[in-house]
């Protein structure tokens, strides 16, 4: 199955780069995609232009991306808008350091940004100066890090690690918050749930 979208706009983005020479970079390709890269600080600019000039009138989606540690810019700001008359879209990418992650708020251009960037600074810590409530929207005010940055490990940090039985360990659940309901299979001592019934006892009994 081909994994081509088709739907990539390369005259917009064209148009995008020759309007804003001096901070966009020339449109690439791929796999039927074209992505603009955009100076953060012009990125609403760039992107209200391309929603009043060029039509691109629907916000699809707003997402980060962790580079890895070294990267410089290390994490990237990706946002999807679609053209509901051409049925094409655009895709632009705002690069930011890992010492300043910050790329100011879309909303003023797509209001449905909100979420959005809520999302990307719970994952990944970017923030978007500008934004009403830039707080997390997943995760829990007390939780400390940041889980889509490629450092952080599989198995959680502190307080919020899995318990040992998640990874295969001992099925005893005490050593952090994460609720993983036992099942047979797994290795240690037995403990009851009440979703499953003891041995020799029916479920519903």
């Amino acid at each position: 199955m081909s994994t081509l979208t088709n739907q990539g706009d390369a005259a917009a983005a064209a148009a995008l780069h020759e309007a804003f020479p001096d901070v966009t970079r020339a449109p690439v390709e791929f796999r039927g995609d074209w992505r603009v890269p955009v100076d953060p600080g012009a990125e609403a600019e760039v992107i209200r232009y391309a929603r009043d000039e060029l039509g691109f009138t629907q916000l699809v989606d707003r997402l980060g991306a962790d580079q890895g540690p070294g990267a410089d810019p290390r994490f990237d700001v990706i946002t999807c808008v679609y053209n509901l008359e051409s049925h094409t879209r655009l895709i632009f990418v705002a690069s930011v350091p890992e010492a300043a992650p910050e790329c100011p708020t879309l909303i003023g251009v797509f209001r449905g940004a909100n979420w959005f960037e809520r999302e990307i600074y719970d994952m990944y810590g970017v923030t978007f100066p500008g934004h009403p409530n830039m707080t997390r929207i997943l995760l829990p005010v007390e939780f400390d890090a940041f889980p889509l940055r490629k450092e952080y490990p599989m198995e959680g940090l502190g307080d919020f690690a899995a318990p040992r039985r998640a990874l295969g360990g001992n099925v005893d659940g005490k050593d952090g918050r994460v609720a993983i309901p036992p099942h047979p299979g797994q290795p240690g001592p037995p403990t009851h749930d009440p979703m499953y019934p003891d041995d020799g006892e029916e479920a519903g009994s």
